[in-house]
């Protein structure tokens, strides 16, 4: 039996986006000639308030809003809002690194779908515990983009994913979902609109 555990920390003031600094290239000069330290890309960073532990993989299937919500600078920044910077960087004055962070949530879209084969972590701490419940492995990841790459991990290992038809989101069924074994689609509004758009063809 495998059990996660992790704490992390949300910054009490909130955080801020800095926006990517423009690139200039000079007339005739390529983009691969600009110094590594002209390239400066959109960034979260904290606005120095206390630190506040919680214990984010108590949220069922985070995972899921990490994927929904970084899909843009504004999406990260939300996200990181509400659950925290998502790497040791982002607990610090550098910040997260944006661009990474929407990368990061596109893997995890395509992991759910299968079509990745594997993503490298940071350090796991792995400890071998044993109480009334018996025997178990409990492991602790180092940072929320870890844990949120485990926990899609654990569901995966349970529960059945599919894409919906009409969005082309993957959902879970069944057991850890939020929709029964045999569904179809990810939500009643899909569904609606699905068939909807099917009638419409049909009488066009």
């Amino acid at each position: 039996m495998l059990t996660l555990e992790f704490k992390w920390y949300r910054d009490s003031k909130g955080y801020r986006l800095i926006p990517a600094k423009p690139i200039r290239v000079r007339p005739g000069q390529s983009l691969l000639d600009v110094p590594v330290a002209d390239i400066q890309p959109a960034r979260i960073v904290l606005k120095g308030g206390a630190l506040q532990p919680y214990r984010p993989l108590e949220i069922e299937r985070l995972f899921e809003r990490f994927i929904d919500m970084c899909d843009s600078d504004e999406g990260v920044l939300k996200f990181v809002e509400k659950y925290g910077p998502l790497t040791h960087q982002g607990l610090r004055e550098g910040g997260d690194i944006v661009p990474e962070m929407t990368w990061q949530a596109e893997e995890m879209s395509q992991a759910m779908r299968g079509q990745i084969a594997a993503m490298p972590l940071s350090k796991l701490n792995a400890t071998i515990v044993t109480d009334h419940r018996g025997m178990r492995l409990k492991v602790s990841p180092a940072c929320l983009l870890d844990a949120l790459w485990l926990q899609l991990a654990q569901a995966k290992s349970v529960s059945n994913f599919r894409e919906c038809p009409q969005c082309a989101r993957s959902f879970i069924t069944g057991r850890g979902g939020s929709r029964r074994a045999d569904a179809r689609f990810c939500s009643v509004e899909c569904k609606t609109k699905y068939f909807s758009l099917k009638r419409s063809q049909r009488n066009a």
